[in-house]
């Protein structure tokens, strides 16, 4: 019979098992995790409606029409017209297909939000959209 020897008896922890599950979780909670839009974050009071749907998952250039008339686009300023023409032209040649979300504020004038359509017709844009808040029947 083999006598027995405390040191080898003694319990010994290995942390490699812990760190490879922590690891994973990490791993997980990173992949699953939803990152804010830059576009969307802006601060902009959207309409309310009673219509519409989701939208489809093409690539889509978010333009915000702030309530001073101020457009944004991929957190730039546009500051005229022009500008925005190009910007948008720039931003269909680089994504062919794309579509067009305007997130105009609720107390932005209508001809602000025309003038972006205009400019995105202009620019070769086809597929033009406007987001509102949906409304539900408590409201």
């Amino acid at each position: 019979m083999k006598a027995l020897n405390k040191e080898e008896d003694e319990f010994k922890m290995t942390l490699t098992p812990l760190l490879d599950v922590v690891f994973l979780l990490l791993v997980f909670f990173l992949v699953s995790t939803s990152f804010v839009k830059p576009e969307q974050a802006i601060d902009v009071d959207l309409p309310s409606a009673r219509e519409g749907g989701p939208t489809s998952d093409q690539h889509v250039i978010t333009v915000n029409v702030q309530k001073e008339g101020v457009i944004v686009i991929d957190g730039r300023i546009i500051s005229g017209q022009t500008e925005l023409k190009q910007t948008l032209k720039r931003e269909f040649e680089a994504n062919p297909g794309s579509g067009l979300v305007i997130r105009g504020d609720r107390s932005a004038f209508h001809n602000d939000i025309v003038r972006v359509m205009n400019a995105a017709m202009a620019a070769g844009l086809q597929d033009v959209m406007s987001i509102a808040v949906f409304e539900t029947d408590s409201e």
